[in-house]
């Protein structure tokens, strides 16, 4: 049996090795790469073989083992718009192979999966979340980038182009580190997609059930039409 490994831990000792070799200002990091070249060093046996996009039906994201076990391939969805999107997938699916390859051979990871994860920390989901964006926006670096200033769509903005991640995953790491309670909200006609709350907010009961409610926003919230 396996010991579980800690998503964190394992992101930030691969951007320790990252930080030795290309140095500190090294971002964005070249994920698909990465992920080819270190299981390839690190798990010689069962490998990354291949990284590439397609135009995937109901889902963002597969991480899949051949019979054998002896190679994985990582797919992304090649209809995503967005590379910062893409990018994160890549992550994610990375993250699903360095922490959980032991548990099953295949991980097929929809829209609802990938940066929003649940809250539940068990939850696999947001353990390769908790991985991606780790690995991709560093706690160290992304504070130095945010450091005594007031959070603004130009402020997350500069994250999400240093980082090569959506405005939505630099939203979401600022709340991780954000000084005060902290909700993202995400919406459409006016009403919420989802909602995710930082630990000081979850921790005083501020947070919304969108996956068990249908949520309208107040007319005087600022993401109301």
């Amino acid at each position: 049996m396996t010991d579980a490994k800690k998503p964190m831990a394992e992101a930030n000792r691969i951007s320790s090795m990252l930080n030795t070799v290309l140095g500190a200002d090294r971002f964005p990091v070249k994920v698909d790469e990465l992920a080819l070249e270190y299981s390839r060093q690190c798990f010689a046996d069962s490998p990354i073989d291949t990284v590439r996009g397609e135009d995937l039906d109901g889902f963002d994201g597969l991480l899949k083992a051949n019979k054998a076990r002896s190679k994985w391939l990582v797919l992304y969805n090649s209809a995503t718009p967005s590379e910062g999107r893409k990018r994160f997938t890549i992550a994610h699916e990375f993250g699903h192979y360095i922490l959980h390859r032991h548990q099953q051979d295949l991980f097929e990871c929809g829209d609802d999966d990938i940066e929003t994860g649940d809250n539940n920390e068990r939850d696999i989901e947001a353990e390769a979340d908790l991985f991606a964006s780790t690995l991709l926006m560093p706690l160290d670096d992304f504070r130095r980038q945010v450091d005594g200033q007031p959070i603004s769509f130009d402020l997350l903005g500069h994250c999400a182009d240093r980082y090569g991640v959506s405005l939505t995953a630099a939203a979401l790491r600022w709340t991780e580190i954000a000084p005060k309670r902290a909700i993202l909200v995400a919406s459409r006609d006016d009403h919420m997609l989802w909602a995710k709350s930082n630990k000081a907010a979850l921790r005083s009961g501020a947070y919304f059930a969108t996956r068990k409610n249908t949520i309208e926003l107040p007319h005087d919230a600022l993401a109301h039409s």
